[in-house]
């Protein structure tokens, strides 16, 4: 796809082309001999309007005072983005197939009221388990056996290792495919030899995620090889706001007895098999046994979410990884969604949680950083309790505009008392949230708004479990190889850095 094609599918086409129209607004507001009022009056109305809609939505603060500056200030790019952006008639058709296809997976998922009821009967504290699953139809599982891979580089070897016994069923849904990629043909050259030998193959990614390093045909390709495939959300110039909400996980199902999750896409940076942006630092997960009826459940709901609600295969793949268990497992785990169109942001949530409850120390690795009040808030609670708060950002960006808002917090957050630590060998990708050798979480969560609340995601609370003190010993490792800003390392930034990105949280919630 070349550079031309590649702008002409993007949401900045749009955008260039409400410029164009702000810009002739200007000029005739300028140069025109119609008297101003009648330019002034119509503006000034369709602009409280809009206004005063956004002000009366359900929507979290730092959305609203976006919109409301875009359409006072730069009033014809805001009026038309706005109203591009939330006419939203595929996304409400988008939303209704997700909650029929939840529902759908729902009546088949485990009934986990025993196992709530047992972490309470041990002392330990359930209120985010029930909200994920009471919420999100996200059940809570124990005989789970869980390894903690603290490098992205070390799990391919066990992917292609269970994709090899796969004898049923194998599920993939990733934001990023690279088609070329040396990670995704060894896998590929796995699942076309399953599928040839009857294995039901199920490949999901997403349109704009695999835009330009997948050709366009490339679903029809994997189906050629008997490899069943979806595009979530395809790519449509123009035509499609749903572009804006893409599918961010990351998830592999194999018989229900296996499942692989974690920040790590299916392309060679993220095993540093090639070098992007030095060293790249991803985290994941493997689980065997009943939890992995969780990543199952999730698969399933958004493969049907595209298509439809037809479910006579829901019951025999849940059913089957339910069946399996690790007896000698510890702990719990509970793999959970998170979706841009419910209301409810469970990402957020989780994070919250977690600071909120800690009493010892929260360290936290992840790309991209650019948070609400509710976050900063919990952050500064849990420091004013004399918790040990640490953040792991990284040392090379991959873009320069997100690296940019990410470092306008650094002063905010070293006056509340948060360490702050950038990875000196390159970048960090891993989303994990490790708290108090207690409780983890360990997904595809970013801390920032998209992540938070334009994405779908997935991720795995992870309570009580051993490998939780591998994620401890992971982050402080990567710290130590880490350089910590304080006051000074930040004050040593250029003037118009800071500046910069103190202007980009006027776009916080749209980069």
């Amino acid at each position: 796809m070349n550079k031309l094609t590649k702008l002409v599918y993007s949401n900045k086409f749009f955008a260039l082309i409400t410029l164009l129209i702000q810009l002739g607004y200007i000029f005739a507001f300028i140069f025109s001999a119609i008297n101003i009022r009648f330019i002034l009056l119509p503006s000034y109305l369709i602009s409280a309007i809009l206004i005063l809609f956004e002000v009366n939505r359900h929507e979290e603060s730092g959305f609203k005072i976006t919109w409301i500056m875009m359409i006072a200030v730069i009033p014809v790019i805001g009026w038309f983005l706005y109203i591009y952006t939330h006419t939203g008639l595929i996304s409400k058709s988008i939303k209704d197939s997700q909650y029929n296809a939840q529902l759908a997976v729902a009546k088949y998922r485990v009934d986990d009221s025993e196992v709530i009821a047992q972490m309470k009967a041990e002392g330990t504290d359930t209120g985010l388990a029930k909200f994920f699953s009471n919420t999100n139809f996200n059940s809570v599982y124990r005989s789970t056996a869980v390894k903690y891979y603290p490098l992205a580089d070390d799990i391919l070897a066990d992917i292609l290792c269970e994709l090899e016994r796969a004898e049923k069923f194998i599920f993939l849904e990733f934001f990023i495919i690279n088609s070329t990629s040396y990670m995704w043909r060894s896998i590929l050259n796995v699942l076309e030899k399953k599928a040839q030998a009857g294995v039901d193959v199920r490949v999901m990614y997403d349109g704009m995620g695999c835009m330009g390093i997948t050709p366009k045909d490339f679903d029809r390709e994997l189906m050629r090889l008997g490899i069943r495939c979806r595009v979530f959300s395809p790519v449509q110039p123009l035509l499609s706001t749903y572009q804006n909400n893409r599918d961010h996980r990351k998830i592999i199902v194999v018989d229900g007895r296996c499942a692989f999750s974690g920040g790590f896409n299916l392309a060679d940076e993220y095993i540093n098999r090639i070098e992007r942006f030095g060293h790249w630092k991803d985290t994941g997960i493997r689980v065997y046994g009943e939890g992995v009826a969780g990543f199952t459940e999730m698969f399933l709901s958004m493969w049907y979410t595209e298509s439809g609600v037809d479910e006579p295969d829901f019951d025999k793949f849940i059913k089957s990884s339910a069946r399996y268990s690790c007896p000698g497992a510890a702990g719990y785990i509970q793999p959970y969604g998170d979706s841009p169109l419910d209301g409810i942001q469970s990402g957020r949530i989780g994070y919250v949680d977690i600071l909120n409850k800690a009493e010892d120390y929260v360290y936290i690795m992840t790309p991209y950083f650019a948070i609400d009040e509710a976050l900063y808030d919990a952050l500064k609670f849990a420091v004013s309790r004399g918790v040990d708060v640490k953040l792991i950002l990284p040392g090379v960006p991959d873009k320069r505009m997100p690296y940019c808002l990410a470092r306008s917090y650094y002063l905010d957050l070293i006056d509340i008392g948060v360490e702050i630590y950038e990875y000196t060998p390159g970048f960090v990708h891993a989303k994990t949230t490790v708290c108090d050798g207690k409780r983890a979480i360990v997904g595809t969560i970013n801390y920032d708004y998209r992540s938070l609340y334009l994405h779908y995601e997935c991720a795995a609370l992870l309570v009580n479990v051993p490998q939780i003190k591998d994620i401890e010993r992971d982050a402080m490792a990567t710290i130590a190889r880490s350089r910590r800003i304080d006051r000074a390392a930040y004050s040593a930034l250029p003037w118009y850095y800071r500046f910069f990105g103190r202007v980009l949280r006027f776009v916080a919630t749209v980069i």
